[in-house]
């Protein structure tokens, strides 16, 4: 193949043997690979700590192209590898989808990740509040993100016949794996100046900005939480971009010619989202939320946080009660209202548990009996400067973005 055209070498493959070797070794990785990113998934999703922050949503979106990505290549090489070629054509179109998707997908949502840290970092370099996404922004835009990606990676798919079809379709790079390929002059102006940009030109472009942006002007807090929280998400981005950029030069660029820089490609781009979920455990509350999960302590935290929550709102009601007491509020209205917080039923429904809460209510009114009739204005002062307390408390926590998030 002395005269091959460049097009015609990315349809040579080796023998069969050492194609079934590479179809194991990379079914071996993406398994172990596609278990961490899955781990790290539900161990986000499953604690309701973790999960309400809405970074670490961010988190969990952009490790579900990897678990995606990772978890169909572990299956589609196990059956080629069983099968000693490669499957079929109907999974050379599945798998270059999926393969673009992961792609596209991960590296717009470090894009949206990378445009939402620049926000927060010029916000409070103005002196001003930074208002975090909301989770339901959030998950509107991994949405988004994700519909994009999948329009993009299904241009392959469309009948070469067909007005206005693109000039790219789906093969087996070295015969191992299915990727979008160049088959002519249009082809390949079309694959580098639309389909890459489209795919992952922008988003590097976007962030390499960003980062210049963010160094020229300082926006980078000497120390704190902010700090910890940008060069965080900025060490994933950096892991990304690092690691998935040579893949795209490896096996769209120079292994046309060169069977093991297909292979080297191939598994560098499962490597990168091992390497991801290793930082991404970097952030405490992510690695206690991955290890209660693994631990099985997910349900009881969730539980323990649950009751903490209830017998806070008892221990409200019961200060408010007392203040309105203290003041001459109705002494029936107060013991129903504190019956039913304690005892968790509708009172006026049961009498003989209205007559136990109101025998609860006396008793713990009794103890404080004294101190309500020495100075009842006390009491009310006190309670009214507890609220201004917890008001102070949430408003220090709008103001700094990651005491939210941490």
């Amino acid at each position: 193949m002395t005269n091959a055209t460049r097009y015609d070498w990315a349809h040579a493959a080796p023998s069969d043997a050492l194609m079934r070797s590479t179809w194991i070794t990379w079914a071996v990785i993406a398994s172990l690979v596609a278990t961490a990113c899955l781990t790290l998934i539900a161990g986000l999703l499953l604690s309701r700590r973790a999960r309400r922050k809405p970074f670490n949503l961010y988190l969990a979106f952009l490790t579900v192209p990897d678990a995606l990505f990772s978890g169909m290549c572990a299956m589609t090489c196990s059956m080629s590898a069983a099968a000693g070629r490669y499957y079929s054509s109907a999974m050379c179109e599945w798998q270059s989808w999926y393969v673009m998707f992961g792609f596209t997908a991960n590296m717009w949502m470090n894009l949206v990740v990378a445009r939402h840290l620049h926000d927060m970092l010029r916000t409070l370099q103005a002196g001003r509040r930074y208002d975090p996404p909301t989770c339901c922004r959030v998950c509107v835009e991994a949405t988004v993100v994700y519909t994009y990606a999948s329009v993009l990676s299904s241009l392959t798919l469309l009948p070469e016949k067909m007005p206005w079809s693109p000039p790219i379709r789906e093969d087996a790079i070295g015969g191992v794996a299915c990727v979008p390929v160049e088959y002519s002059l249009v082809s390949t102006l079309f694959f580098w100046l639309i389909f890459v940009p489209l795919m992952i030109g922008i988003p590097i472009v976007y962030i390499g900005w960003v980062c210049h942006d963010v160094h020229k002007y300082g926006m980078l807090p000497s120390s704190g939480r902010s700090r910890f929280l940008a060069l965080y998400f900025l060490r994933l981005v950096f892991v990304f971009v690092g690691m998935w950029l040579p893949v795209v030069i490896l096996i769209f660029g120079v292994a046309m010619k060169n069977y093991w820089l297909s292979f080297v490609g191939g598994t560098w781009s499962h490597l990168q989202g091992f390497v991801s979920v290793g930082v991404s455990l970097t952030k405490p509350d992510v690695k206690r939320a991955v290890l209660s999960f693994v631990t099985c302590r997910s349900c009881s935290e969730d539980d323990d946080m649950r009751q903490r929550q209830s017998n806070d709102i008892t221990t409200d009601r019961m200060d408010h009660s007392m203040a309105r007491r203290s003041s001459g509020g109705e002494s029936l209205r107060i013991v129903r209202l504190t019956s039913s917080s304690l005892q968790g039923s509708q009172v006026q429904d049961d009498k003989q548990d209205d007559d136990d809460g109101k025998r609860q209510c006396e008793e713990m009114y009794q103890d404080h009996e004294h101190d309500v009739h020495e100075d009842p204005v006390q009491i009310f002062d006190e309670g009214r400067q507890q609220s201004e307390e917890r008001f102070h408390d949430n408003e220090i926590d709008m103001r700094d973005p990651i005491n939210t998030f941490e």
